[in-house]
């Protein structure tokens, strides 16, 4: 047995020593970075990031690139604030933590029985069985993915109303699968944590968090309040478009609410590495063994989730990583920690699409690690609008689809050309009231995609939205007959005076167009979707979640039945599907399809 145990721990040092990388590898692949990171921000219309790398247990990067306010030509620094989304929970998943360690809440033990303030909705499900676990875990069966926030001249509403369902959108937190069976995102379920955490320590959570977990981990310039001294050293947040908007606040603190610098997120990233023989002088608050169990995947998350944090292994190696991903408007965040080689990779953004920079980056990272490429989830292009955008903003929009088709003949690899790049940049134009440009915008799109359902929709909308109601009435009729399901187009049509009698009808797609959308499509590093064909029905499964069946609007447009949201197919010149596009909550993301 010692015979064992030795060979054991001299197998994990050798791995760990080989895992190393000398300074002269490290000063190169950092000077990459330095070249890279830039030239990403240009192409993305990202105004600026933060990074940092760790290498076992030390800091080889942290550095700020490109501009927290354009205007005023200020920098980013490793001390300008920037919101992190969704990797709020892991560090609330910290507070939650630290009262199990101290025996103030059972791990357990049913969430209501620290609720005094507001209880789970009655529902055909056992509310016992919804758990601090489950919370943490996401595996409590609960509503609502996630929150948008509110803007500064909101009054926002109370935990306990956001539950309820005041939190401008998303509708109240229920259960509404058997808790404990599967794994369903719930940013639902940290508003619960939330609240727990103020029932059971008396403090406003905020407050508690502040004082028993940012504080002692030394980040003192982070907060869940947005207050002056937070805003003073805060990047401006821009959209996919590089243009400023308003800040948002959250009542769902816990969910999404946290702001704090690159100094500070790696503060946390180093407390993360419960290995590492340095991390007492990091952390003293979560015991090693509480932070394993946080990064060992919880029972029925598909292996996929811990309690607080994402668990990932990396296909093609032994590498499993923990961390997070976030993202509200204007802000992506990045978070992956090896605890066995005491590596890690922190980043924040404040832009729209700041997803596409933390990507390559990720994916960088990993083949410098074990030398293993991703595939094809790096090879990420901008965006064709982000191009045409740039293009109208200094030359006007008359001959913007002679351009356009220019750019797709001899550039045509240098962009992502699918129909909805278009379609979100027409739409930034109608949003601004810049109803000519959308229409022009519009009007190119139906041009390379004439089979397309819902770019003659968004034609019409545009449309009417000029006036001109009978131009309107032919492109909505033309989306509706080739996706006689558009329902919403129908009833455009029937509130203008238009006869819709017949017009819908049951959507058939051949067998060999269906089966083209079979395969998996990564909308983030730690989300990906997989589609199957059973028969004329599709059916999807997001990671770590049951699959579910989705249905036709038109050929290439489907909708899910068990939540809100729309899944569109898009294909290239040539006809190839090449990613899919996930409408939800109004919000759009963009993922690729993977090579087989």
């Amino acid at each position: 047995m010692n015979k064992l145990l030795t060979l054991l721990l001299a197998l994990l040092l050798s791995f760990t020593i080989s895992a190393q990388k000398e300074k002269k590898e490290i000063d190169q692949f950092v000077n990459e970075l330095d070249q890279k990171i830039p030239q990403l921000l240009n192409d993305f219309i990202v105004p600026g990031t933060a990074i940092a790398i760790i290498e076992n247990g030390e800091i080889i990067l942290q550095k700020g690139y490109g501009f927290s306010n354009i205007d005023k030509g200020t920098q980013v620094t490793n001390t300008t604030g920037f919101n992190i989304g969704s990797i709020s929970k892991t560090i609330a998943a910290w507070g939650v933590m630290k009262l199990v360690q101290e025996g103030k809440i059972d791990l357990d033990a049913p969430a209501e029985k620290y609720l005094t303030r507001w209880q789970l909705p009655k529902s055909e499900f056992d509310s016992d069985k919804v758990t601090i676990r489950r919370l943490l875990s996401h595996t409590a069966g609960l509503s609502l993915h996630g929150y948008p926030g509110w803007s500064p001249k909101d009054d926002l509403p109370t935990i306990e109303e956001s539950l309820d369902g005041k939190n401008n959108g998303p509708g109240r937190v229920e259960i509404i699968m058997e808790p404990g069976t599967k794994w369903k995102y719930s940013g639902g379920g940290f508003s619960i944590l939330q609240l727990i955490v103020e029932e059971v320590t008396k403090q406003k959570f905020e407050n508690y968090m502040q004082s028993e977990i940012l504080n002692p981990l030394g980040m003192t310039s982070s907060s869940y309040t947005i207050d002056e001294k937070i805003l003073n050293s805060s990047s401006l947040e821009h959209n996919s478009f590089g243009e400023v908007i308003d800040f948002e606040l959250f009542t769902a603190q816990a969910a999404a609410g946290l702001h704090t610098t690159i100094n500070d997120f790696t503060k946390f990233a180093l407390a993360s590495l419960y290995a590492n023989k340095s991390n007492k002088q990091h952390q003293q608050i979560l015991s090693a063994s509480n932070l394993q169990l946080m990064m060992t995947a919880a029972p029925n998350s598909n292996e996929s989730y811990g309690l607080g944090y994402q668990v990932e292994t990396i296909k093609g190696t032994s590498m499993t990583l923990a961390g997070h991903g976030g993202a509200n408007s204007g802000w992506h965040a990045f978070l992956r920690v090896n605890p066995v080689t005491n590596d890690g990779l922190i980043m924040i953004t404040n832009g729209g699409a700041g997803y596409n920079i933390y990507s390559q980056i990720y994916c960088d990272w990993i083949y410098w690690k074990t030398g293993e490429s991703m595939g094809n989830r790096c090879n990420i292009v901008p965006s064709i609008a982000t191009r045409l955008k740039s293009i109208i903003d200094t030359e006007g929009i008359d001959n913007i689809e002679s351009q356009y088709i220019d750019l797709k003949k001899n550039e045509a690899n240098e962009y992502n050309f699918s129909e909805d790049q278009l379609n979100q940049l027409g739409y930034h134009y109608l949003g601004k009231d810049k109803v000519d440009f959308a229409v022009a915008i519009f009007k190119t799109n139906i041009n390379a995609f004439p089979k397309s359902s819902n770019v003659y929709d968004s034609y019409g909308e545009a449309l009417l939205k000029r006036g001109e109601k009978e131009k309107a009435i032919e492109n909505y009729l033309k989306s509706v007959e080739l996706n006689p399901a558009n329902e919403g187009g129908i009833k455009v049509l029937k509130d203008l005076g238009v006869n819709t009698e017949g017009l819908f009808k049951e959507v058939i797609i051949e067998e060999k167009v269906l089966q083209s959308y079979v395969g998996s499509y990564e909308l983030a590093p730690e989300f990906v979707i997989a589609v199957s064909r059973d028969g004329s029905q599709l059916k999807a499964q997001a990671t770590g979640q049951g699959e579910f069946e989705i249905y036709p609007r038109s050929e290439n447009v489907f909708y899910l039945k068990v939540v809100e949201a729309q899944v569109t197919f898009n294909t290239n010149e040539d006809g190839e599907v090449v990613s899919m596009t996930l409408l939800q909550g109004g919000q759009e993301t963009i993922g690729l399809k993977l090579k087989n």
